[in-house]
């Protein structure tokens, strides 16, 4: 799951509220279906409501959103927590979710009010500590199935599916007929994909203790985003056998998330604990980076979320998705001085892929930037001068669904887009995204389904080999050819 979701849904997990040796001899006293009062609530619609299949839902806390899932088949669960208590039916919604945190007991709590249609419900969160209410909010859950209308593909076809042997693929890079898909704290899986429709596993590799993001290779040398140790490095000449590169006298101590390569230098977006992108040269000696800078984006504010996530480079320009602040630029022409140019931020922004270009016939230097999490959207922004970004169009599925993806290629937008797969864009009217193709890969059957909110396509890349090649969280690495 995207440690930044769970940051933001922080606010839902145990809490310590005292020092207490014993358990409150009523721990669900606030948290029980008789306190909350649905004298008001609409009954009659509450009834057509099943308990059945996987749900998102989004909760408001202080107008901060903190998405979730819901899942009813199998072992229920409620924001990943057993789900202890459902009343579903007869005009009735409620669940709950008890779990212990030392010497406190807690519990989360959905009560229904309005059902909207079968497959909608709103109504309160709250969560107790020791049977007393210590949060409360809003709701909405909606139950995730295919859009309206749509069949499992459109314009683009499966030409093979790789379960990945445990975990949940995250991010996938391709160079020299390898693909590397990383799996958080699973680690990295390397598939030699000369042949895309029969994949063939070479080599894994394990983190301690750790989570990969991002993969990237240059030449002979594996770059992998670190939760714990910033960048870690490869020799990845025999992809059977890789070779970790073990001198890390140049490593600086920093969570890595995005990271990217462009030409001779590698830009790591590190979240924690400054905010910063750090700036490493690769010319002298590529299995042994040399800082060059580290970028602060210098108006926003750490202790506000405001933190590099992701970022491309674009003819000596970096562009950053920067969660709380939105995007960001920067000239790093002179890259042991990079300058900010400009900044888009918007209300609630939680900026994290972006992808850039000029579109052909239009002339514009184009950002398109996705906002993570409910309500998620495309934003394509001229960016041609970076002093006064301006938004020139948008695309959006449903709140429901997150763009997790991007990748652009001349005037397509190839979008990983969680539960609604992959969606490729026309763009080359920037102002108007139109829908060229689609493959739902998201299917409530497969296995860990209903774990996270972000599941799903998380992320897409096009190498030019007539191949597109996808990470789908329970179903690994996919290939597509586009019809």
């Amino acid at each position: 799951m995207n440690r930044l979701l769970l940051v933001m849904t922080g606010a839902l997990l145990p809490a310590l509220v005292g020092c207490s040796n014993t358990v409150d001899t009523e721990p669900k006293r606030d948290c029980e279906f008789e306190a909350f009062d649905v004298s008001a609530c609409d009954a009659a619609a509450l009834a057509s409501v099943k308990a059945e299949g996987i749900w998102n839902a989004n909760v408001v806390l202080g107008g901060v959103d903190a998405p979730g899932t819901v899942r009813f088949p199998g072992a229920p669960l409620l924001f990943n927590t057993p789900m202890s208590e459902q009343r579903v039916g007869e005009g009735t919604f409620f669940l709950a979710g008890d779990y212990p945190n030392g010497a406190i007991s807690s519990r989360l709590v959905l009560s229904g009010c309005q059902a909207p249609s079968a497959t909608q419900v709103t109504g309160t969160f709250r969560r107790c500590s020791n049977g007393a209410g210590d949060l409360t909010g809003n709701f909405e859950a909606v139950r995730l199935q295919r859009r309206a209308g749509e069949q499992e593909a459109e314009g683009v076809a499966l030409v093979s599916e790789t379960p990945l042997p445990r975990g949940m693929a995250s991010d996938v890079f391709v160079a020299g007929g390898f693909a590397y898909v990383t799996a958080l704290s699973d680690g990295l899986f390397i598939y030699d994909v000369s042949k895309p429709e029969h994949p063939e596993k070479l080599a894994e590799l394990s983190p301690s203790n750790d989570v990969w993001y991002r993969a990237w290779v240059r030449g002979q040398t594996l770059y992998v985003s670190s939760s714990k140790e910033g960048v870690i490095l490869y020799d990845v000449r025999n992809p059977k056998a890789p070779t970790r590169i073990t001198d890390t006298s140049w490593r600086q101590a920093v969570q890595g998330w995005g990271l990217v390569v462009d030409q001779d230098r590698l830009y790591l977006m590190s979240p924690a604990p400054r905010g910063e992108v750090l700036i490493y040269d690769l010319s002298k000696d590529a299995n042994k980076p040399s800082l060059l800078a580290r970028y602060y984006a210098e108006e926003s504010l750490l202790a506000n979320g405001e933190t590099p996530v992701e970022g491309v480079v674009f003819n000596d320009r970096l562009y950053v998705g920067h969660w709380r602040y939105g995007l960001v630029v920067a000239d790093v022409k002179t890259p042991t001085k990079p300058v900010t140019l400009g900044h888009f931020g918007y209300d609630k922004a939680t900026s994290r892929p972006v992808a850039v270009g000029v579109i052909e016939g239009d002339g514009r230097t184009i950002a398109f930037e996705a906002s993570e999490g409910w309500n998620s959207r495309i934003r394509a922004l001229n960016v041609t001068d970076p002093a006064h970004i301006e938004q020139v169009g948008q695309f959006q599925l449903r709140p429901e669904s997150t763009v997790s993806g991007l990748t652009l290629v001349g005037s397509r937008l190839y979008v990983a887009h969680a539960q609604d797969g992959l969606r490729i864009l026309d763009v080359s009217n920037p102002s108007t995204p139109k829908p060229r193709a689609y493959y739902n890969t998201w299917r409530e059957s497969d296995p860990g389904r209903g774990q996270a909110f972000l599941e799903g396509l998380s992320g897409v890349k096009v190498p030019g080999d007539g191949y597109l090649y996808a990470a789908e969280t329970s179903r690994g690495l996919m290939v597509f050819r586009e019809q």
